[in-house]
Protein backbone atom coordinates (compact mmCIF):
# COMPACT_ATOMS: atom_id res chain seq x y z
CA UNK A 1 0.00 0.00 0.00
CA UNK A 2 2.72 2.46 0.98
CA UNK A 3 4.72 1.61 -2.12
CA UNK A 4 1.72 2.28 -4.34
CA UNK A 5 1.01 5.64 -2.73
CA UNK A 6 4.64 6.64 -3.07
CA UNK A 7 4.63 5.60 -6.72
CA UNK A 8 1.45 7.55 -7.44
CA UNK A 9 2.76 10.65 -5.68
CA UNK A 10 6.03 10.34 -7.57
CA UNK A 11 4.08 10.27 -10.83
CA UNK A 12 2.22 13.47 -9.99
CA UNK A 13 5.44 15.23 -9.05
CA UNK A 14 7.11 13.98 -12.20
CA UNK A 15 4.34 15.27 -14.49
CA UNK A 16 3.74 18.57 -12.77
CA UNK A 17 0.44 20.42 -12.43
CA UNK A 18 0.50 22.16 -15.87
CA UNK A 19 0.79 18.83 -17.65
CA UNK A 20 -1.97 17.37 -15.50
CA UNK A 21 -4.30 20.19 -16.51
CA UNK A 22 -3.52 20.02 -20.23
CA UNK A 23 -3.01 16.25 -20.81
CA UNK A 24 -5.13 13.94 -18.63
CA UNK A 25 -3.96 10.70 -20.36
CA UNK A 26 -0.36 10.95 -19.09
CA UNK A 27 -1.83 11.58 -15.65
CA UNK A 28 -3.85 8.37 -15.78
CA UNK A 29 -0.97 6.28 -17.14
CA UNK A 30 1.60 7.63 -14.70
CA UNK A 31 -0.60 7.39 -11.59
CA UNK A 32 -1.72 3.90 -12.64
CA UNK A 33 1.93 2.83 -12.94
CA UNK A 34 2.45 3.94 -9.34
CA UNK A 35 -0.77 2.77 -7.73
CA UNK A 36 -0.60 -0.71 -9.22
CA UNK A 37 2.38 -1.40 -6.97
CA UNK A 38 -0.16 -1.94 -4.18
CA UNK A 39 -0.74 -5.42 -5.63
CA UNK A 40 2.92 -6.20 -6.31
CA UNK A 41 3.46 -8.44 -3.28
CA UNK A 42 0.40 -10.56 -3.95
CA UNK A 43 0.48 -10.66 -7.75
CA UNK A 44 4.05 -9.77 -8.81
CA UNK A 45 3.85 -11.31 -12.29
CA UNK A 46 0.74 -9.43 -13.45
CA UNK A 47 2.15 -6.21 -11.99
CA UNK A 48 5.46 -6.78 -13.79
CA UNK A 49 3.72 -7.37 -17.12
CA UNK A 50 1.56 -4.25 -16.74
CA UNK A 51 4.53 -2.10 -15.70
CA UNK A 52 6.59 -3.38 -18.64
CA UNK A 53 3.69 -2.61 -20.99
CA UNK A 54 3.35 0.92 -19.58
CA UNK A 55 7.12 1.43 -19.73
CA UNK A 56 7.48 0.28 -23.34
CA UNK A 57 4.52 2.45 -24.44
CA UNK A 58 5.35 5.46 -22.28
CA UNK A 59 6.96 7.34 -25.20
CA UNK A 60 3.58 7.39 -26.94
CA UNK A 61 1.21 7.72 -23.98
CA UNK A 62 3.08 9.44 -21.15
CA UNK A 63 6.68 10.34 -21.94
CA UNK A 64 7.29 11.79 -18.50
CA UNK A 65 5.77 8.75 -16.78
CA UNK A 66 8.37 6.27 -18.02
CA UNK A 67 10.46 6.66 -14.88
CA UNK A 68 7.48 5.72 -12.71
CA UNK A 69 6.78 2.63 -14.83
CA UNK A 70 10.46 1.69 -14.71
CA UNK A 71 10.46 2.00 -10.92
CA UNK A 72 7.37 -0.21 -10.76
CA UNK A 73 8.88 -2.83 -13.09
CA UNK A 74 12.08 -3.00 -11.03
CA UNK A 75 10.05 -3.31 -7.82
CA UNK A 76 7.99 -6.21 -9.19
CA UNK A 77 11.20 -7.78 -10.54
CA UNK A 78 12.76 -7.67 -7.06
CA UNK A 79 9.69 -9.26 -5.48
CA UNK A 80 9.76 -12.09 -8.02
CA UNK A 81 13.49 -12.65 -7.54
CA UNK A 82 13.00 -12.78 -3.76
CA UNK A 83 10.58 -15.70 -3.87
CA UNK A 84 11.01 -17.45 -7.23
CA UNK A 85 13.72 -19.74 -8.58
CA UNK A 86 16.50 -18.73 -10.96
CA UNK A 87 14.70 -19.60 -14.24
CA UNK A 88 11.66 -17.53 -13.30
CA UNK A 89 13.94 -14.71 -12.15
CA UNK A 90 15.78 -14.79 -15.48
CA UNK A 91 12.48 -14.52 -17.40
CA UNK A 92 11.36 -11.58 -15.27
CA UNK A 93 14.74 -9.87 -15.72
CA UNK A 94 14.51 -10.33 -19.50
CA UNK A 95 11.04 -8.76 -19.63
CA UNK A 96 12.11 -5.78 -17.53
CA UNK A 97 15.28 -5.20 -19.54
CA UNK A 98 13.45 -5.53 -22.88
CA UNK A 99 10.85 -2.96 -21.79
CA UNK A 100 13.67 -0.61 -20.74
CA UNK A 101 15.31 -0.95 -24.16
CA UNK A 102 12.03 -0.23 -25.97
CA UNK A 103 11.57 2.86 -23.83
CA UNK A 104 15.18 3.90 -24.52
CA UNK A 105 15.02 3.72 -28.31
CA UNK A 106 11.39 4.82 -28.76
CA UNK A 107 10.24 8.16 -30.20
CA UNK A 108 10.59 11.31 -28.11
CA UNK A 109 13.45 9.69 -26.17
CA UNK A 110 17.13 10.48 -26.09
CA UNK A 111 17.85 7.23 -27.91
CA UNK A 112 20.88 5.02 -27.83
CA UNK A 113 24.21 6.84 -27.84
CA UNK A 114 26.55 6.08 -30.75
CA UNK A 115 29.59 3.81 -30.63
CA UNK A 116 31.20 2.67 -27.42
CA UNK A 117 29.01 4.99 -25.38
CA UNK A 118 26.01 2.98 -26.49
CA UNK A 119 27.49 -0.20 -25.06
CA UNK A 120 28.17 1.62 -21.79
CA UNK A 121 24.60 2.88 -21.82
CA UNK A 122 23.22 -0.64 -22.38
CA UNK A 123 25.45 -2.00 -19.62
CA UNK A 124 24.21 0.72 -17.29
CA UNK A 125 20.58 -0.15 -17.96
CA UNK A 126 21.39 -3.82 -17.43
CA UNK A 127 23.10 -3.00 -14.14
CA UNK A 128 20.03 -1.06 -13.02
CA UNK A 129 17.91 -4.15 -13.76
CA UNK A 130 20.33 -6.59 -12.10
CA UNK A 131 20.75 -4.59 -8.86
CA UNK A 132 17.29 -5.38 -7.40
CA UNK A 133 17.66 -8.99 -8.52
CA UNK A 134 20.96 -9.39 -6.67
CA UNK A 135 19.60 -7.78 -3.51
CA UNK A 136 16.37 -9.78 -3.61
CA UNK A 137 18.15 -13.09 -4.25
CA UNK A 138 20.46 -12.44 -1.30
CA UNK A 139 17.60 -11.59 1.05
CA UNK A 140 15.57 -14.53 -0.23
CA UNK A 141 18.52 -16.87 0.33
CA UNK A 142 18.88 -15.65 3.90
CA UNK A 143 15.16 -16.24 4.46
CA UNK A 144 15.30 -19.73 2.96
CA UNK A 145 18.31 -20.69 5.07
CA UNK A 146 16.52 -19.48 8.20
CA UNK A 147 13.36 -21.40 7.26
CA UNK A 148 15.38 -24.53 6.55
CA UNK A 149 17.10 -24.26 9.94
CA UNK A 150 13.73 -23.83 11.66
CA UNK A 151 12.31 -26.85 9.83
CA UNK A 152 15.33 -28.97 10.79
CA UNK A 153 15.00 -27.84 14.40
CA UNK A 154 11.32 -28.79 14.39
CA UNK A 155 12.13 -32.17 12.84
CA UNK A 156 14.85 -32.85 15.42
CA UNK A 157 12.50 -31.83 18.22
CA UNK A 158 9.77 -34.08 16.83
CA UNK A 159 12.22 -36.99 16.49
CA UNK A 160 13.44 -36.48 20.05
CA UNK A 161 9.86 -36.42 21.28
CA UNK A 162 9.09 -39.64 19.41
CA UNK A 163 12.27 -41.30 20.71
CA UNK A 164 11.58 -40.19 24.27
CA UNK A 165 8.03 -41.49 24.05
CA UNK A 166 9.30 -44.77 22.61
CA UNK A 167 11.77 -45.05 25.49
CA UNK A 168 9.00 -44.45 28.00
CA UNK A 169 6.76 -47.03 26.36
CA UNK A 170 9.62 -49.52 26.29
CA UNK A 171 10.28 -48.90 29.97
CA UNK A 172 6.61 -49.41 30.75
CA UNK A 173 6.76 -52.69 28.87
CA UNK A 174 9.76 -53.70 30.99
CA UNK A 175 7.86 -52.72 34.13
CA UNK A 176 4.95 -54.82 32.93
CA UNK A 177 7.24 -57.83 32.57
CA UNK A 178 8.65 -57.23 36.04
CA UNK A 179 5.12 -56.89 37.37
CA UNK A 180 4.19 -60.17 35.73
CA UNK A 181 7.06 -61.85 37.58
CA UNK A 182 6.01 -60.20 40.84
CA UNK A 183 2.44 -61.38 40.45
CA UNK A 184 3.59 -64.89 39.53
CA UNK A 185 5.81 -64.99 42.62
CA UNK A 186 3.10 -63.85 45.03
CA UNK A 187 0.31 -65.89 43.47
CA UNK A 188 2.50 -68.98 43.65
CA UNK A 189 3.03 -68.33 47.34
CA UNK A 190 -0.71 -67.81 47.82
CA UNK A 191 -1.43 -71.15 46.14
CA UNK A 192 1.05 -72.97 48.40
CA UNK A 193 -0.34 -71.32 51.54
CA UNK A 194 -3.91 -72.09 50.53
CA UNK A 195 -2.95 -75.73 49.99
CA UNK A 196 -1.27 -75.84 53.40
CA UNK A 197 -4.39 -74.43 55.07
CA UNK A 198 -6.59 -76.93 53.26
CA UNK A 199 -4.33 -79.82 54.27
CA UNK A 200 -4.21 -78.67 57.90
CA UNK A 201 -7.99 -78.35 58.07
CA UNK A 202 -8.90 -81.64 56.37
CA UNK A 203 -6.13 -84.09 57.12
CA UNK A 204 -4.71 -83.13 60.49
CA UNK A 205 -7.70 -81.41 62.02
CA UNK A 206 -5.41 -78.88 63.68
CA UNK A 207 -7.28 -75.60 63.55
CA UNK A 208 -4.32 -73.54 64.77
CA UNK A 209 -2.19 -74.60 61.80
CA UNK A 210 -5.01 -73.78 59.42
CA UNK A 211 -5.56 -70.38 60.99
CA UNK A 212 -1.84 -69.61 60.78
CA UNK A 213 -1.70 -70.63 57.12
CA UNK A 214 -4.77 -68.54 56.33
CA UNK A 215 -3.20 -65.55 58.10
CA UNK A 216 -0.06 -65.87 55.98
CA UNK A 217 -2.28 -66.19 52.94
CA UNK A 218 -4.06 -62.95 53.85
CA UNK A 219 -0.76 -61.08 54.29
CA UNK A 220 0.60 -62.31 50.97
CA UNK A 221 -2.61 -61.42 49.16
CA UNK A 222 -2.52 -57.94 50.68
CA UNK A 223 1.06 -57.45 49.51
CA UNK A 224 0.34 -58.39 45.93
CA UNK A 225 -2.76 -56.19 45.84
CA UNK A 226 -0.81 -53.21 47.19
CA UNK A 227 1.94 -53.62 44.61
CA UNK A 228 -0.56 -54.11 41.81
CA UNK A 229 -2.38 -50.91 42.74
CA UNK A 230 0.94 -49.04 42.77
CA UNK A 231 1.80 -49.87 39.15
CA UNK A 232 -1.06 -51.43 37.24
CA UNK A 233 -3.00 -48.19 36.86
CA UNK A 234 -0.17 -46.65 34.80
CA UNK A 235 0.32 -49.64 32.49
CA UNK A 236 -2.22 -49.21 29.67
CA UNK A 237 -1.00 -51.77 27.16
CA UNK A 238 -2.20 -55.28 28.06
CA UNK A 239 0.08 -56.77 25.38
CA UNK A 240 3.11 -55.53 27.32
CA UNK A 241 2.51 -58.09 30.08
CA UNK A 242 4.09 -61.16 28.58
CA UNK A 243 5.09 -64.38 30.20
CA UNK A 244 8.81 -64.84 30.62
CA UNK A 245 10.85 -67.40 32.46
CA UNK A 246 10.99 -67.86 36.21
CA UNK A 247 11.22 -64.57 38.14
CA UNK A 248 14.74 -63.31 38.83
CA UNK A 249 15.46 -61.77 42.20
CA UNK A 250 16.47 -58.07 42.00
CA UNK A 251 19.62 -58.79 44.00
CA UNK A 252 20.65 -61.29 41.33
CA UNK A 253 20.13 -58.62 38.65
CA UNK A 254 22.45 -56.31 40.58
CA UNK A 255 25.12 -59.00 40.94
CA UNK A 256 24.89 -59.86 37.24
CA UNK A 257 25.35 -56.19 36.28
CA UNK A 258 28.32 -55.92 38.65
CA UNK A 259 30.01 -59.00 37.22
CA UNK A 260 29.40 -57.86 33.65
CA UNK A 261 31.06 -54.45 34.01
CA UNK A 262 33.81 -55.86 36.23
CA UNK A 263 34.70 -58.35 33.51
CA UNK A 264 34.93 -55.41 31.09
CA UNK A 265 37.56 -53.70 33.26
CA UNK A 266 35.59 -51.51 35.68
CA UNK A 267 36.31 -51.80 39.41
CA UNK A 268 33.06 -51.94 41.39
CA UNK A 269 32.54 -51.30 45.10
CA UNK A 270 29.15 -52.63 46.17
CA UNK A 271 27.45 -51.42 49.36
CA UNK A 272 24.11 -53.20 49.81
CA UNK A 273 22.22 -52.75 53.07
CA UNK A 274 21.34 -56.05 54.72
CA UNK A 275 17.67 -55.13 55.15
CA UNK A 276 17.05 -53.98 51.57
CA UNK A 277 15.59 -57.42 50.86
CA UNK A 278 12.64 -56.59 53.11
CA UNK A 279 11.46 -53.83 50.76
CA UNK A 280 8.58 -54.54 48.36
CA UNK A 281 9.62 -56.47 45.29
CA UNK A 282 8.51 -53.64 42.98
CA UNK A 283 10.84 -51.20 44.75
CA UNK A 284 13.77 -53.63 44.76
CA UNK A 285 13.28 -54.39 41.07
CA UNK A 286 13.33 -50.69 40.22
CA UNK A 287 16.48 -50.24 42.32
CA UNK A 288 18.11 -53.07 40.37
CA UNK A 289 17.20 -51.44 37.06
CA UNK A 290 18.70 -48.13 38.22
CA UNK A 291 21.94 -49.91 39.16
CA UNK A 292 22.02 -51.64 35.77
CA UNK A 293 21.58 -48.33 33.96
CA UNK A 294 24.22 -46.58 36.07
CA UNK A 295 26.87 -49.28 35.61
CA UNK A 296 26.09 -49.53 31.89
CA UNK A 297 26.60 -45.77 31.53
CA UNK A 298 29.90 -46.01 33.41
CA UNK A 299 31.15 -48.68 31.04
CA UNK A 300 29.81 -46.90 27.98
CA UNK A 301 31.15 -43.41 28.67
CA UNK A 302 34.07 -43.86 31.09
CA UNK A 303 35.33 -47.25 29.97
CA UNK A 304 37.81 -49.75 31.45
CA UNK A 305 40.01 -48.57 34.29
CA UNK A 306 37.19 -46.62 35.93
CA UNK A 307 36.15 -47.17 39.53
CA UNK A 308 32.43 -47.20 40.30
CA UNK A 309 30.61 -47.44 43.61
CA UNK A 310 27.06 -48.68 44.15
CA UNK A 311 25.18 -47.81 47.32
CA UNK A 312 21.68 -49.13 48.11
CA UNK A 313 20.27 -48.43 51.56
CA UNK A 314 17.05 -47.45 53.33
CA UNK A 315 16.71 -43.87 54.57
CA UNK A 316 13.54 -43.96 56.68
CA UNK A 317 11.07 -43.22 53.87
CA UNK A 318 12.29 -45.48 51.10
CA UNK A 319 15.39 -46.78 49.35
CA UNK A 320 18.31 -44.63 48.26
CA UNK A 321 20.16 -45.89 45.20
CA UNK A 322 23.39 -44.24 44.05
CA UNK A 323 25.84 -45.20 41.31
CA UNK A 324 28.98 -43.04 41.28
CA UNK A 325 32.11 -43.28 39.13
CA UNK A 326 35.34 -41.30 39.04
CA UNK A 327 35.28 -40.74 35.28
CA UNK A 328 37.86 -41.80 32.69
CA UNK A 329 41.54 -41.40 33.44
CA UNK A 330 41.94 -39.42 30.21
CA UNK A 331 39.38 -37.77 27.94
CA UNK A 332 38.11 -40.38 25.53
CA UNK A 333 35.20 -40.87 23.14
CA UNK A 334 32.29 -42.99 24.30
CA UNK A 335 32.29 -46.63 23.32
CA UNK A 336 28.73 -46.12 22.10
CA UNK A 337 26.95 -42.96 20.99
CA UNK A 338 24.82 -41.43 23.74
CA UNK A 339 21.09 -41.69 23.20
CA UNK A 340 19.59 -40.48 26.46
CA UNK A 341 16.87 -43.13 26.11
CA UNK A 342 18.11 -45.18 29.07
CA UNK A 343 17.86 -42.25 31.45
CA UNK A 344 14.47 -41.29 30.01
CA UNK A 345 13.24 -44.81 30.69
CA UNK A 346 14.67 -44.78 34.22
CA UNK A 347 13.00 -41.46 34.97
CA UNK A 348 9.69 -42.90 33.79
CA UNK A 349 10.13 -46.04 35.89
CA UNK A 350 11.08 -44.10 39.03
CA UNK A 351 8.31 -41.55 38.47
CA UNK A 352 5.71 -44.30 38.32
CA UNK A 353 6.72 -45.29 41.85
CA UNK A 354 6.49 -41.68 43.02
CA UNK A 355 10.27 -41.36 43.32
CA UNK A 356 12.93 -39.01 41.99
CA UNK A 357 15.97 -39.56 39.79
CA UNK A 358 19.00 -37.28 39.50
CA UNK A 359 21.81 -37.68 36.96
CA UNK A 360 24.74 -35.43 36.23
CA UNK A 361 28.50 -34.87 36.38
CA UNK A 362 30.41 -34.54 39.63
CA UNK A 363 32.94 -31.85 40.43
CA UNK A 364 35.81 -34.34 40.09
CA UNK A 365 35.00 -35.35 36.51
CA UNK A 366 32.87 -38.39 37.26
CA UNK A 367 29.18 -39.12 36.92
CA UNK A 368 26.46 -39.67 39.52
CA UNK A 369 23.12 -41.40 39.14
CA UNK A 370 20.93 -41.26 42.25
CA UNK A 371 17.34 -42.31 42.87
CA UNK A 372 14.99 -42.19 45.83
CA UNK A 373 12.29 -44.86 45.78
CA UNK A 374 9.55 -44.27 48.38
CA UNK A 375 8.11 -47.10 50.47
CA UNK A 376 4.62 -47.04 51.95
CA UNK A 377 4.28 -46.55 55.71
CA UNK A 378 3.46 -50.18 56.46
CA UNK A 379 6.77 -51.30 54.93
CA UNK A 380 8.85 -48.33 56.03
CA UNK A 381 9.83 -50.09 59.26
CA UNK A 382 12.53 -51.91 57.35
CA UNK A 383 14.41 -48.63 57.06
CA UNK A 384 15.73 -48.64 60.60
CA UNK A 385 19.15 -50.29 60.31
CA UNK A 386 21.96 -48.88 58.15
CA UNK A 387 24.08 -52.04 58.21
CA UNK A 388 25.78 -52.73 54.90
CA UNK A 389 28.00 -55.28 53.32
CA UNK A 390 30.92 -54.05 51.25
CA UNK A 391 32.47 -55.77 48.29
CA UNK A 392 35.52 -54.18 46.74
CA UNK A 393 36.18 -55.84 43.42
CA UNK A 394 39.14 -55.30 41.15
CA UNK A 395 38.61 -55.45 37.39
CA UNK A 396 39.63 -58.67 35.80
CA UNK A 397 43.18 -58.50 34.47
CA UNK A 398 43.64 -54.86 35.46
CA UNK A 399 45.04 -52.87 38.37
CA UNK A 400 44.13 -49.43 39.67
Amino acid sequence: MLMGLVGGAFGLVKLGWPVVQSRPLPLLVTVAAGLILVAARRWPWPVLLIECLLLSSANWTAPLGGDVAQFGALTALGIIAYAANWPATAVALGLSYAASLVHLIGPDSEGLLPGQQGFVQLAGFFGISVAPVALARYLGGVRRVAQSAEERAREVEAQQEVQTRAARLAERAAIARDLHDIVAHHVGAIALQAGAAQYAARRTGRVDDAVQALGELRVTAGQVLDELRALLEVLRDPDAIVAGGPPIEPEQLIMDAEQRVRAAGVAVQMNLASDVGEAPLVVRTTAARVVQEGLTNTLKHAGPGTTASVDIRPDGTGLLVEVLDNGPEQPRPSLLPPSGHGLAGMRERVRLLGGTLLAGPTGSGGWRLAAHLPIREKTAAICAKPATRAVDAEPTGRSR
